[in-house]
């Protein structure tokens, strides 16, 4: 089994090694062999490492080709495999879902498309010339039966792996001449056409149903109806002998159409009837019935979706509360300082951290950071930047080697391109000062008594945690004294934006501060009351962290 045109099997497609596999017999056992392939053999779908015994029923895939090994198959049931002949039109690019992958085999025949003089936005028939002028058009009654049938069958079905199958069950009732059906439908994330469904009269495993793709490219491709009332006969698939080994006599293909008039997939039947075959008659009831099938689908699309983003929604829920858990649950009691916080998520959770971490001799270390980015990517690193940060600084021997340490473990986590301003103040409560380790992050801000407002850290500030792993950060610190206030932020303050795109921006932040006499809490409050009136109704852009120290005494 191979590409080489030597080869028992001969599979055409470049994917395929020249020789590819092998199968054996051994005093009556079968055993599947890998050739050294550069892509693999699977035996049902496990890729294949030496020699294994083949069991009736195994599946083979080579590639995008499967077969079935069949012990007891007649040489009458052997069908053509799913796949490409030498001489075909390539590779079918149709994926299984859901159905018995070994009833259903590609049909790699040829099929001559009809040409039409048709205006645009046309949707025309290709219909075979017909002996006669005069079109037979199903009889109301009928038709409207059997849009009642579908509608009864597919009432109350919202999930479409549920719809498809009893679609087609119901088609074979309406169409005692049906001997075979399937539908295929658009993959909406790979625009791959799947199998969903499939059935044959009877229902009996041996009957494979027949994919003509071709056909199925056609219709997808045009929108149009193909109704082939004699294979044999028509012109269209001279050359081909493909349906002809199938025993396929007559067929109907008509698309799924979504309400831009856009193909979902098909619906495809075929009967293997000598004495009867589908007409006119039948392809137009069986456009009506795809209609309302169409309906049906997109109505049961629209429901899972729903589920999906219920589901979503669910998880974000789930993961704000986990979120939640990792900031802060109380602000610190020191005495003579007064702490405040603020804290809320651009989207459902977020990006940006605080946290209050007690240390050893009475010191606090006051944390504030902003991951690149937000949503769930930023909110899983900020997750690992909480336990990170509280290991360092309970084990380093200063504030500046303990970020020096976060850095080097942000930096070979293997977390791409991301990186983290970061700000960490550790304060002495006996001695009142409070050291100062900037990593790219905004410089806080210090209002003093007299309401003077002086930035402070950015000549000791470096690069953000996780682009230099070696970087050795520096530290610097400052006495504060009775009624000195520090802010620390995050971006969200400064790059608020209003509806006409202008930016809050740090002077403005800087003079609201300076003009604010309140406690810590109102500080805060007037903070947030003002960037929501400067957004107005504007989504917010950035996640907002506020954090606040006060010396009392």
């Amino acid at each position: 089994m191979g590409r080489h045109p030597e080869c028992d099997v001969v599979l055409d497609n470049a994917a395929v090694s020249r020789q590819h596999a092998q199968i054996l017999e051994s005093h009556g056992s079968y055993f599947l062999e890998d050739m050294r392939s550069r892509n693999g053999t699977y035996l049902n779908e496990e890729l294949l490492e030496g020699r294994k015994e083949l069991q009736d029923g195994d599946l083979i895939r080579i590639c995008d080709v499967t077969y079935r090994f069949d012990l007891n198959a007649s040489a009458s049931e052997i069908a053509i495999p799913r796949g490409n002949e030498p001489g075909t039109d390539g590779p079918t690019g149709v994926e299984f879902d859901q159905v018995d992958g070994s009833r259903i085999f590609i049909l790699p025949d040829s099929f001559n498309e009809p040409e039409f003089e048709s205006s645009s936005g046309t949707r025309r028939r290709a219909e075979l010339p017909r002996p006669h002028d005069s079109r037979v058009i199903a009889r109301p009654e009928v038709k409207l039966r059997g849009i009642l049938e579908i509608a009864r069958a597919l009432g109350g079905q919202l999930e479409v792996d549920a719809v498809l199958p009893k679609l087609l069950s119901t088609l074979f009732n309406i169409f005692p001449l049906a001997d075979q059906g399937f539908v295929l439908l658009k993959d909406s994330d790979s625009d791959k056409l799947k199998v969903k469904a499939t059935q044959a009269r009877g229902g009996t495993v041996a009957d494979a149903v027949a994919v003509s793709m071709t056909v199925v490219r056609y219709v997808m491709k045009t929108g149009e109806l193909v109704l082939s009332e004699n294979i044999s006969d028509d012109t269209r698939f001279k050359g081909s002998t493909s349906l002809s080994k199938m025993g396929v006599r007559s067929m109907m293909c008509v698309p799924l159409l979504d309400e831009d008039e856009d193909p979902l997939g098909v619906i495809q039947v075929v009967s293997r009837s000598e004495r009867q075959s589908f007409d006119e008659n039948d392809l137009d009831l069986l456009e009506s019935l795809a209609m309302q099938a169409s309906l049906a689908i997109q109505n049961a699309r629209l429901h899972e979706e729903a589920l999906e983003r219920r589901a979503i929604e669910r998880d974000l829920e789930f993961a704000k509360q986990v979120q939640m858990g990792f900031l802060p649950k109380s602000r610190p009691k020191v005495p003579g300082y007064i702490f405040g916080d603020y804290y809320e998520a651009a989207l459902r959770v977020g990006g940006d951290y605080f946290d209050y971490i007690p240390l050893p001799d009475g010191r606090t270390a006051i944390t504030i950071g902003d991951v690149a980015g937000k949503g769930m990517p930023a909110a899983l690193l900020m997750a690992r930047l909480y336990s990170s940060t509280r290991l360092q600084l309970l084990t380093s021997p200063t504030p500046a080697v303990a970020i020096s340490r976060l850095n080097a473990e942000i930096a070979s986590s293997g977390l791409g391109h991301r990186f983290i301003t970061f700000l960490c103040l550790v304060l002495n409560p006996k001695t009142h000062e409070l050291r100062i380790v900037n990593a790219g992050h905004l410089p806080p801000v210090l209002r003093s008594q007299n309401g003077t407002i002086q930035s402070f850290g950015k000549e000791h500030a470096s690069l953000p945690l996780g682009i230099v792993p070696d970087l050795e950060y520096q530290e610097m610190s400052i006495q504060l004294v009775p009624n000195d206030t520090v802010i620390a932020f995050t971006d969200g303050a400064t790059e608020a934006m209003s509806a006409d795109k202008k930016i809050y921006g740090r002077p403005r932040l800087e003079s609201l501060i300076a003009s604010e006499t309140g406690s810590i809490d109102a500080t805060l409050q007037r903070i947030t009351r003002e960037l929501e009136a400067f957004a107005g109704d504007v989504a917010n852009r950035d996640d907002l962290c506020l954090i606040g120290i006060r010396r009392s005494e």
